[in-house]
């Protein structure tokens, strides 16, 4: 059984609070919060990436690595994605955007997810989720950045066209990236505002 503290206590969403593996600080430890007891939707998702990783490797998204036991319940884990040049937990678009100077462009987060959004096009990968807050921003060792999906990902989807023929994937994927309003930075923070998620 793996020992959780709160002092590798990360972050969290609507669904999961997040730790750093106390034994490999490369990997993640996602928790099933109580207030949120969805046993469908995450062991859906976990369904989804054993499909998707199955025969690929997939650089924009933090894989998947399995289950464990913790003190504070399962835990599924997943790469914990950090920065090259600090080896710090990367931060999220979402944490760039709350900042009063950020060092990374509107423009160029607009650039790099329509790149990402181009990715999940081509390998028919399924995000229900796409927002800011599920994407970290990755700083490379010459500045640069690499976004890489760490949460939300799947489709609710009964008859799965979308993983079939991509016509239904690249629509699907459009019309998610459209909603979150993912075209402009200003215009996804005044999504997020009314997610109260900003």
């Amino acid at each position: 059984m793996i020992k959780i503290e709160e002092k590798f206590y990360i972050g969290q969403g609507s669904f999961q609070k997040c730790y750093v593996h106390p034994d490999n600080n490369n990997l993640c430890l996602k928790l099933r919060k109580n207030k949120h007891p969805n046993k469908f939707r995450i062991d859906q998702e976990i369904k989804y990436y054993k499909k998707i990783q199955k025969n690929t490797v997939l650089p924009f998204l933090a894989k998947y690595y399995g289950e464990e036991t913790t003190n504070l319940g399962p835990a599924s884990i997943h790469d914990l994605i950090k920065d090259e040049t600090t080896n710090s937990v990367s931060l999220t678009i979402y944490d760039y955007l709350q900042m009063e100077k950020s060092p990374f462009s509107d423009e160029l987060f607009v650039s790099e997810i329509k790149k990402l959004k181009n990715k999940l096009i081509k390998h028919k990968v399924m995000v229900r989720d796409l927002t800011g807050k599920n994407i970290c921003c990755k700083i490379l060792t010459d500045k640069s950045i690499e976004l890489i999906i760490i949460d939300g990902v799947g489709h609710r989807d009964f008859i799965p066209l979308v993983e079939w023929i991509p016509f239904f994937t690249k629509r699907k994927i459009n019309r998610t990236y459209m909603k979150k309003k993912l075209y402009s930075m200003d215009e996804h923070r005044i999504w997020l505002a009314s997610q109260n998620m900003y």
